[in-house]
């Protein structure tokens, strides 16, 4: 080490010597490191939340891809709150009814035959769908943000940089 130190002053290099503060026991000089653990500590967590509910946003998105069914018991839960598809289907006999008093026809008579029967249109079931992606979609922008602030407070020099650069060109731009 002596030798690099002699070439250095020989060739006119200069040398930086760092300060070494001696770590004190008094909870001031502690505070900002302690402060600043907590903070990329819990950056860390909500990073790892943040990632661990975008996959499951992803691997849900998935099963509803492979098992399209799936969601009949949330449409089922919708008509049992809503009543939905019997308020639309009920709307739907008495428009029929208008529709055949006008063109005079009797139910009564027997002279017009019963349409075939159609499957039925469950309003409820596309609703469900509606919110389900939408749900999906709630949710997994709520875990990008968390992992972008995740990120930022664990790696939280890079932003102390980025201000201490700020404020470098700041100055420069004064002087």
């Amino acid at each position: 080490m002596g030798f690099l130190t002699d070439a250095c002053k020989i060739a006119g290099v200069p040398r930086f010597e760092f300060d070494q503060v001696p770590d004190t026991d008094d909870w001031v000089g502690r505070s900002p490191r302690i402060m600043n653990l907590v903070v990329r500590g819990f950056g860390l967590v909500l990073l790892l939340v943040g990632i661990f509910v975008a996959l499951m946003v992803i691997a849900r998105a998935w099963s509803l891809y492979d098992d399209p069914a799936s969601i009949e018991s949330f449409a089922l839960a919708i008509e049992r709150g809503s009543n939905l598809d019997l308020t639309l289907s009920s709307a739907a006999k008495s428009g029929q009814k208008q529709l055949d008093s006008a063109s005079g026809i009797d139910a009564g008579s027997g002279e017009a035959q019963a349409p075939p029967r159609q499957p039925e249109f469950r309003f409820s079931y596309f609703v469900a769908w509606l919110i389900a992606l939408l749900l999906l979609m709630l949710i997994g922008r709520l875990s990008i943000a968390a992992v972008r602030t995740g990120g930022e407070l664990a790696l939280y020099d890079v932003q102390v940089k980025k201000l201490a650069r700020a404020l470098v060109e700041e100055r420069a731009k004064g002087a």
